[in-house]
């Protein structure tokens, strides 16, 4: 046995590496404030359905959250039941023509209405998405690029470098 957290005892797991972690090699992980980001550039199928794996293994103080701008993403009700069900979001902001879809969905898996949010434009899905954000969180941005990624970073810190100075 050996800490892994400040709090508890527990065993040591074997790590091994899966096809999910080989597949995820093009992700970015960024921290900004105790919030934490995973950016995957991978847009297909098996690449999405990994990222929701890394994120539900993902240990996190706070909640799993995911942004999704289906702009570039063909994905439908069916992917929204998977954010909850396999990555175990609690939260998703949606944008993009698919963004209602994937919202209904993941309703439909029982994410509370209060935790679901479809934007008609990206840049405004990241300004709902830094506000509801709190130290601890992690963030898995799906169809995302690394511009509307930057204006994020930008906006969790603004906000919580605020709300921490406070």
């Amino acid at each position: 046995m050996e800490w892994t957290d400040t709090m508890m005892l527990e065993p040591t797991r074997k790590i091994s590496i899966t096809d999910s972690q080989r597949s995820l090699s093009c992700a970015r992980v960024i921290t900004v404030q105790g919030v934490t980001l995973l950016q995957v550039e991978d847009k297909s199928s098996a690449g999405i359905d990994s990222a929701l794996e890394v994120l539900r293994g993902f240990r996190a103080i706070g909640r799993h959250v995911v942004l999704c701008d289906t702009t570039d993403l063909v994905v439908g009700r069916q992917f929204g039941k998977r954010v909850v069900e396999c990555g175990t979001a609690e939260l998703l902001v949606s944008c993009g023509l698919s963004g209602r879809e994937i919202a209904i969905g993941a309703r439909d898996a029982g994410l509370s209405l209060a935790n679901v949010v479809v934007c008609s434009q990206a840049m405004a899905a990241t300004e709902v998405m830094a506000s509801r954000l709190v130290p601890g969180d992690t963030i898995l941005l799906l169809g995302v690029n690394s511009e509307l990624s930057e204006h994020l970073v930008a906006a969790i810190d603004e906000r919580l470098s605020v709300k921490l100075a406070a």
